[in-house]
């Protein structure tokens, strides 16, 4: 009897062990899911008085299911609540901030550091540019606004290169920088050129360095967007910040290209590109627009079968066809030359999102066995 109490003892004394052991990684797993991550605005070189947007939105899980507690004076007490809030500083200094999330169950908190300056302190103004083409790669009025707006234009492309992957080179210009007062000069300028993007590995995502200098030659910047920023600094040391919009549009077109009969490689042409829709880094395609145009009858038509039918159609990053033009009517909502035929197919933003981005492949099919010639392509990719 001794020796089976001894070992049901040791059996009870194991299952206890093991049960804590799986308990005490449960915990763990779920506390790691709750992580409290916020940002401010202004950055840096904050005057005494001046208001101070706090926003806690980064931090996760993003599912709507945390609360948010803040601490603006470090006397751990909440002085306000909410994703986002607003408060000042009355005195010059440097000021620990902290937020608390909590999902009900496991909470997480993240302390700053924020420093104030005197109200009289003399604060630089940085201007990050702008520059607006006068027209788009058609020669129509282009976009104006508070940003970048740059066209890729590929006209004429060799029917060999059938991709839309190119890059381009932007001249940044702070040079509208001010130092904040004529006694006053700026000692440094630097660019960061993707505020959602941490290059740096820092934890933080907007003061990365990743250039330097009044203007910049940015090269080998590809279709998409980004938001950049630049940060100033004066001679007393004090800095500012300015975030502006790149966008980089594309059009690609193709003439006289050659399609093969659907008994030859299945009569496809296949076109390689490249889709961004990622609502963190800001980097979000707005739509696709293509157009295709083919002879009626061309060379190879014979009398017996029916005129040439081709048709575009798209295949997302997994393979999966997403849409095509095979019931669409031919000429409508584009206008082509007598004996010629067109078909048009807008993809937006909603429909890439959707199949997610990445590359993708577009492909011109010939429905018929005869080959066809003289076959015009189109695509325009639109960021803003």
């Amino acid at each position: 009897m001794k020796s089976h109490s001894g070992l049901l003892a040791l059996l009870v004394a194991l299952l206890v062990v093991v049960a804590g052991c799986i308990f005490e990684e449960d915990d763990d797993e779920s506390g790691s899911d709750v992580e409290a991550i916020f940002t401010w605005t202004p950055k840096t070189s904050i005057q005494a008085g001046t208001a101070v947007i706090f926003n806690g939105n980064a931090s996760l899980p993003k599912d709507g299911s945390l609360t948010y507690r803040w601490d603006f004076d470090g006397d751990d007490k909440s002085d306000a609540s909410g994703i986002e809030v607003s408060t000042t500083f009355a005195e010059a200094g440097t000021h620990d901030v902290t937020l608390t999330v909590t999902d009900g169950l496991e909470e997480s908190s993240s302390t700053k550091s924020i420093t104030i300056l005197d109200k009289d302190s003399v604060i630089p103004m940085a201007e990050s540019g702008i520059l607006n083409p006068d027209a788009d790669c058609d020669g129509d009025e282009a976009s104006t606004g508070d940003f970048y707006l740059i066209y890729i234009c590929e006209s004429d492309k060799d029917s060999g290169d059938r991709n839309t992957r190119a890059t381009t080179t932007i001249n940044l210009d702070g040079s509208d920088s001010q130092a904040g007062s004529t006694n006053h000069y700026i000692t440094s300028w630097v660019w960061d050129l993707n505020v959602n993007v941490d290059s740096d590995d820092n934890g933080i995502s907007d003061d990365d360095n990743d250039a330097e200098g009044e203007t910049y030659e940015w090269k080998d910047v590809e279709i998409g967007e980004a938001k950049i920023s630049l940060t100033v600094t004066n001679n007393e040391g004090n800095s500012h910040s300015d975030e502006v919009m790149v966008h980089v549009q594309y059009l690609g077109e193709w003439e006289e290209l050659h399609v093969n009969g659907n008994q030859t490689d299945g009569g496809e042409l296949v076109f390689d590109t490249t889709f961004h829709y990622d609502r963190e880094s800001q980097n979000k395609i707005k739509r696709v627009d293509m157009l295709l145009v083919y002879l009626e009858k061309d060379d190879d038509w014979i009398a017996n079968p029916p005129d040439n039918k081709l048709d575009i159609h798209m295949f997302n990053s997994s393979g999966d066809e997403v849409v095509n033009t095979t019931t669409s009517e031919r000429n409508q909502g584009c206008s082509t030359d007598e004996d010629y035929v067109c078909v048009t197919l807008q993809v937006t933003s909603y429909l890439i999102d959707s199949y997610e981005d990445g590359d993708w492949e577009i492909k011109i099919i010939n429905g018929k066995a005869h080959d066809a010639d003289e076959v015009e392509f189109r695509i325009e990719i639109q960021y803003k």
